[in-house]
């Protein structure tokens, strides 16, 4: 197999001046974005610092981009719209996930983030995107919750499809890497932002494992774990792509992750470019992941 590298980015929150919502739109949990945008947001969530992201990015050479959700400020239409020619005009095929931003009310799915349809893959969620040997498998955590609240839930329903698609996809031998935006492992969010299902997303990853998980939603660039069912599953987490920050780790950015076939399973490397508001831009050292073969479970295949 060829290598494949993957760009993932995070949070862009389409920095824009937003006209204020209509009536029918202030009296809900939008109302709440929209202050937050104009007294604190716009100010750190930059369009030519997110220019910055993506030009480095058009600049390297990519075979896909993931962007793990909250490309809106409020989910309304005209956000979704704005979205949707953002992703027209990617550098690269991409594949995207919506963010709690994105779904804060229920909304007419066609008129919102059903417009990123062609940029995801066959619905229900979870679904699945197929490049070489790579299959991004793309979860949605994001539901409408109350206010005051960002909490995720992945649910019953579609946790058991989950399941099928991990188990599917380890039996064709392809890398899984699992898209979802809010952190999946304890720690990394608040009680009022967390995944609420985490330990049965947790137990879905132990019992059919993953090669990695990427997710957003904290605008931190991190790096944990999960347990699998042969090794630890790494958690990639990644800071917006747009924040004007000098913390290294809260500063724009994207992961540069690379996966090539070894011969005995998956080598992934996983490199953070970080663009800081005041400084050059950076890159951190790669870290490298040994997965076994996803299908070796299935094929007597012994694994290390």
């Amino acid at each position: 197999m060829s290598t494949v590298t993957i760009a993932h980015l995070s949070d862009p929150h389409l920095p824009t001046e937003m006209v204020p919502p209509r009536l029918r739109e202030r009296l809900n949990k939008r109302m709440f974005s929209y202050l937050s945008w104009k007294r604190r947001r716009r100010f750190i969530h930059r369009p030519e610092i997110l220019a910055r992201v993506m030009a480095d990015i058009r600049s390297s050479s990519v075979n896909m981009i993931a962007v793990t959700g909250d490309l809106t400020n409020m989910g309304l239409p005209g956000e979704c719209r704005q979205a949707m020619r953002w992703l027209e005009q990617m550098p690269a095929p991409c594949t995207v996930i919506p963010g709690n931003h994105d779904t804060l009310v229920q909304d007419n799915w066609h008129d919102t983030v059903g417009l990123w349809a062609p940029w995801m893959g066959p619905l229900p969620f979870p679904f699945v995107r197929r490049i070489g040997n790579v299959a991004l498998i793309g979860v949605s955590s994001c539901v409408p919750v109350p206010w005051l609240l960002a909490t995720g839930r992945v649910g019953a329903h579609q946790l058991q499809r989950l399941r099928t698609v991990l188990h599917e996809t380890a039996r064709q031998g392809l890398c899984r890497i699992v898209m979802i935006h809010h952190p999946p492992v304890p720690g990394l969010a608040s009680p009022r932002k967390a995944l609420t299902d985490m330990d049965d997303f947790a137990t879905c990853i132990a019992h059919e494992g993953a090669e990695m998980v990427l997710h957003g939603h904290v605008h931190l660039s991190t790096l944990s774990s999960l347990p699998g069912p042969d090794r630890a599953v790494p958690v990639v987490g990644i800071a917006s792509a747009s924040a004007r920050s000098c913390d290294p780790l809260r500063a724009a950015a994207w992961n540069r992750i690379t996966v090539a076939g070894n011969g005995a399973g998956y080598t992934l490397g996983v490199t953070r470019r970080f663009f800081p508001a005041e400084g050059k831009d950076g890159t951190t050292q790669e870290t490298i992941f040994e997965q076994p073969p996803p299908s070796s479970r299935f094929s007597g295949i012994s694994t290390p």
